[in-house]
């Protein structure tokens, strides 16, 4: 038989490291493609909705609401109505005006820009919005400030541009932004600048107060230091007065002394209406809103800073790893709930990060190595099963490498291997009782004999003992070795016999031994011939087996009855006699080896193999051997064998 090696420990090294390489460019795979990022938007969204927020102060928006558009008439409003409104908030002396307000076009009322410049400059502390849209040609992008007659009347240009994800929500802002540089901050921080909240920034210039399209010069948006946005609350949180009311009132709104006033547009179909992670019930925030949200956040510092695209990988990479600290140390079901917690906590950890630290990392390569570490490395414990089980059935069953084992199922290896396993104890079972056997009764007659013949006293009657002796350890030879045959019997070693024949001759071997006990024979066995397919001998032995056992309890002047009947395709034999029948102590080990072994009481001169012998060959032949009690004394054995 080849050498077949055990699987070595070294394994579990290997698959701990392959594993770890898998997880780890998972991780990585997931990370870099963004391709789970609604995962990462997700537990950003539950982390804005779990974190409690300070209420908004200093901050107030002027709706353009439907109300407004009701009393002073549709959108897109007369730049005279615009300085009228702003004269109205400018009396209530707020810290800066910041206004939503596209002003990009010169339109067709020079008195109305007139206006409109001399209102904020009466106020002195307006910013206007400049614009990131797409020119009409070709779908380039264009930087747009406000007309120059109003941009020179401003105390501040910035963007009101919001970054949306790719499922459309607006979740963060770029601080600067432009065409081929990015040269533009947000609104929100210049009015910050111009309350004095926020010192003015000395890098700042403004490119220009003219329009600037992406060219072969500038060939693209260029944006810097990406913030996500920490909101104040569902739309609405913040508080608003209706331009309107601020128009229609006589006296200065106080809801606006000393606050940054917003002016933008709330009403539906009007401005730009975003989703967000705050969004409930299907209410979107109004841009204007969101613009508000930046400032609070910049003036209180509450951005929160995503980790760069390095240090995401790297964390991603090593939080990917770590199940293996546990994976190889556990058994299923414990491993199973480490990893659940493992993922918990690390679902946890990524929503509570934000609102702890102010950092946000993307969790989904690590969340998606948490998920897989589990299954991942139960395959590759099946697998490392698998190939034990291979081993074991080749060590069990002599075969040599390569042995087709791999077309069994799991299950059916596992059965395999049981099955060899329980033979295999079986046999060493049966060793030990045959050791036991031999000690004693086949050692003690042939040490006796042997004293015998060394007392040089061999009258008649001891040489009658002597010869009784020899004759029960060449009896009990006989019967390993007929034991031996029956256990090593092949199928292509059997014949078609005919079972009646066997039975007539095993009658007629048995009928001096029955005229010594004075013990009638009977027999009822068909003229025809009953085919079928065994071993004469083995067969002719096993009915011997029976026959003397029946005689060996039967009574003088009893009847020993050899019945042959044929019945469902199969030929049934049965041997009954008239005797005690078999105890109850008995009966549980009647065809077991040695069974007159287990009994208080042993039968004379019984070897404890005949029924077992009986029991052997019919299961080699693929029949059946049993033993029916007889009423109101005497027992029944028999043998059912398939026909022809």
């Amino acid at each position: 038989m080849q050498d077949i090696h055990s699987p070595r420990s070294t394994h579990s090294l290997r698959e701990l490291l392959g594993m770890g390489l898998v997880l780890a460019a998972l991780a990585l795979g997931v990370s870099a493609t963004g391709w789970l990022a609604r995962v990462d938007y997700f537990m950003f969204d539950l982390s804005q909705r779990l974190g409690a927020q300070p209420a908004p102060s200093g901050v107030v928006i002027v709706a353009i609401d439907q109300a407004s558009l009701q009393e002073l008439g549709r959108w897109p409003w007369p730049r005279r109505v615009h300085a009228e409104l702003l004269q109205q908030i400018c009396r209530a002396s707020p810290k800066a005006v910041a206004m939503d307000i596209a002003f990009n076009e010169v339109g067709d009322d020079p008195a109305g820009n007139q206006a409109l410049a001399k209102a904020m400059r009466a106020c002195g502390n307006v910013s206007l919005p400049v614009l990131m849209e797409s020119a009409r040609l070709g779908g380039q992008l264009l930087e747009s400030p406000p007309i120059p007659q109003l941009a020179r009347s401003a105390a501040g240009l910035g963007r009101v541009s919001v970054r949306l994800d790719d499922d459309g929500v607006a979740r963060g802002v770029d601080l600067w932004e432009g065409v081929g540089t990015a040269g533009w901050p947000l609104l929100a921080q210049v009015a910050l600048q111009i309350t004095g909240w926020q010192p003015p920034d000395s890098t700042y210039q403004p490119p220009g107060d003219a329009a600037r399209l992406v060219t072969e010069q500038a060939p693209t948006l260029v944006r810097r230091e990406p913030r996500l946005l920490r909101f104040a609350g569902p739309p609405g949180t913040i508080p608003s007065v209706s331009a309107a009311e601020l128009i229609r009132s006589a006296e200065p709104a106080q809801a606006l002394r000393g606050r940054v006033v917003f002016v933008g547009a709330t009403a539906a179909g009007l401005g730009d209406i975003m989703s967000t992670p705050v969004t409930t019930n299907g209410a979107a925030m109004p841009g204007v809103e969101v613009l508000a949200n930046a400032l609070l956040n910049l003036r209180d510092d509450r951005f929160i800073v995503p980790l760069g695209t390095a240090w995401t990988l790297a964390l991603s990479v090593a939080l990917a790893l770590v199940p293996l600290l546990w994976a190889a140390r556990f058994m299923p079901l414990p491993g199973l709930l480490v990893n659940t917690a493992w993922f918990v906590a690390l679902a946890t950890l990524s929503v509570a990060l934000p609102l702890v630290s102010g950092r946000w990392f993307a969790p989904s390569g690590a969340l998606v190595a948490a998920i897989v570490a589990y299954p991942l490395w139960s395959w590759r414990r099946l697998e490392a099963a698998r190939r034990y089980l291979d081993w074991q059935l080749q060590q069990l069953t002599g075969a040599v490498t390569g042995s087709p084992f791999h077309r069994l199922k799991f299950e059916q290896r596992i059965e395999y291997v049981k099955q060899v396993q329980q033979r295999f104890h079986d046999l060493h079972k049966e060793r030990e009782e045959t050791l036991a056997f031999l000690s004693h009764d086949i050692r003690v007659p042939l040490a006796a004999a042997v004293q015998q013949l060394g007392s040089g006293m061999l009258d008649e009657t001891h040489q009658h003992r002597l010869f009784q002796q020899l004759r029960r350890a060449h009896k009990l030879a006989q019967s390993f070795l007929s034991l031996a045959r029956v256990q090593s019997l092949e199928l292509k070693d059997l014949r078609e016999i005919d079972f009646g024949s066997v039975a007539h001759q095993a009658v007629d071997a048995v009928y001096e031994s029955a005229q010594a006990k004075s013990v009638r024979l009977a027999r009822h066995i068909p003229d025809e011939p009953v085919w079928i397919r065994g071993d004469f001998h083995l067969i002719e032995r096993a009915l011997d087996n029976l026959l003397h056992n029946a005689l060996r309890f039967s009574p003088a002047g009893s009847t020993v009855t050899l019945t042959l009947t044929l019945k469902g395709g199969q030929a049934e034999l049965f041997v009954s006699d008239q005797g005690p029948g078999v105890s109850a102590e008995m009966l549980p080990h009647l065809f077991e080896r040695f069974s007159t072994q287990k009994a208080s009481q042993r039968p004379v001169q019984s070897t404890g193999l005949g029924l077992y012998f009986v029991h052997t060959v019919a299961e080699r032949h693929g029949g059946q051997a049993g033993y029916e009690a007889l009423m109101p004394n005497g027992a029944r054995l028999w043998i059912k064998l398939p026909l022809l």
